[in-house]
């Protein structure tokens, strides 16, 4: 059969592993089918697993361990390192300080924890390898949660739990085909063994995570991304014309569902704006969607992506958060496609103050000319 033998285990082993980096570097996917690529990866690894095995160092405090008094080098790196893989998988868009040393609280949390629940289980955490694996495991499962729950829907949470399962379900398949306990004491079991358990451990972690975002969302609507702001919030910073913003888009052939996006804010007004949408999808094939290399849109972008040309309506409580301003190439290539008629808007400052005056703004399709007297200021406030 297909599943007998060690080589078999390896090549399921791999292509979990395989897909659990698609899913942690998102950004960067595209690397992975190139020869840079594949020589970029095992370092890559490695370097996660140093990070984690680094940020779950203050375990062996926690637990006791003899050898803890010769690591506190690593116990004071321990909170960098935390921060550091906390800015590394952020989410696109804006990142405050904020946001970024809660994610690595939350690392240094989950690798801490992870590490002494698998003592308690008995796993020879102390041992350099196995302590990294645990700790891996962990900083996979938070970033894959992460990624999974920056996306809007419930659907796909489901589907993406099931697949999970389905990767756990096939290691058990293997390990029955060969006579191989998945499970057992740690303390007495093979090496097989436990490094089944190693795999298949963090996989329903990560299974169980996702199915709870799934339910929560299906329960609880307001607990997604896709949140209604108020009146007040979406007054604070509204999307204008020339601007990139993620906002959250319906699909077409189901209003019901959607998915957060950047998109390119072509005007607005007080109920919503009409946009273009900006996928990572490959459509280099399609006439109607224009290539964004990230070499060119570094400011608000994170990789490789398409604007589709075909203007798009988004009601302003779908707007979440702000990436920048549209690069000027893609405005004078819209324009040159006839999407739009004029310069862009400049940007709305704030009310001014009473007794000042305001002056002229410019408009996306006619500016205003010619010298304005103090009267007609004056008749105009």
């Amino acid at each position: 059969m297909m599943l007998d033998g060690t080589g078999a285990l390896v090549v399921i082993a791999a292509v979990i592993g395989l897909g659990l980096v698609g899913v942690i570097a998102w950004d960067s996917r595209a690397l992975l089918g190139t020869p840079v690529g594949w020589v970029l990866l095992p370092i890559v690894v490695a370097a996660w697993f140093g990070g984690a095995a680094v940020i779950g160092l203050p375990a062996d405090v926690l637990l006791g361990h003899s050898g803890a008094g010769a690591i506190w080098p690593g116990l004071v790196a321990a909170p960098v390192v935390a921060v550091v893989l906390g800015r590394r998988f952020r989410t696109p868009g804006e990142n405050t300080i904020g946001q970024i040393f809660i994610r690595a609280g939350v690392l240094l949390a989950a690798c801490v924890l992870a590490k002494c629940a698998a003592y308690a289980l008995g796993f020879r955490v102390f041992d350099f390898w196995t302590g990294g694996a645990v700790t891996l495991g962990a900083l996979v499962v938070c970033t894959a949660v992460w990624q999974f729950a920056g996306m809007d829907g419930t659907v796909h949470l489901f589907v993406r739990a099931g697949v999970i399962l389905a990767a756990a379900g096939l290691v058990g398949a293997w390990a029955a085909v060969n006579h191989v306990p998945v499970a057992g004491d740690p303390r007495t079991a093979s090496t097989t063994t436990v490094a089944l358990m190693l795999l298949v451990l963090p996989l329903l972690a990560l299974a169980g995570a996702t199915l709870t975002i799934g339910v929560l969302r299906r329960v609880r609507p307001a607990a997604g991304p896709r949140v209604a702001r108020t009146p007040r919030d979406a007054a604070k910073r509204v999307p204008k014309t020339h601007e990139v913003w993620n906002a959250f888009v319906v699909f077409e052939e189901d209003e019901d569902e959607g998915k957060g996006r950047p998109v390119v804010v072509m005007g607005a007004d007080s109920t919503g704006a009409d946009v273009l949408k900006i996928t990572s999808q490959d459509r280099s094939r399609l006439d109607e969607f224009l290539p964004l290399p990230l070499e060119r849109c570094h400011g608000v972008l994170t990789k490789d992506s398409w604007l589709e040309l075909r203007p798009t309506r988004v009601p302003l409580e779908e707007f979440r958060s702000y990436r920048g301003l549209c690069p000027p190439w893609i405005w004078a290539e819209l324009r040159t496609r006839g999407l739009v008629t004029a310069r862009p808007a400049a940007p709305l400052r704030q009310r001014p103050a009473l007794g000042a005056v305001d002056k002229p703004r410019v408009s996306v399709v006619k500016q205003r000319t010619g010298p304005r007297s103090l009267l007609d200021r004056l008749r105009n406030r």
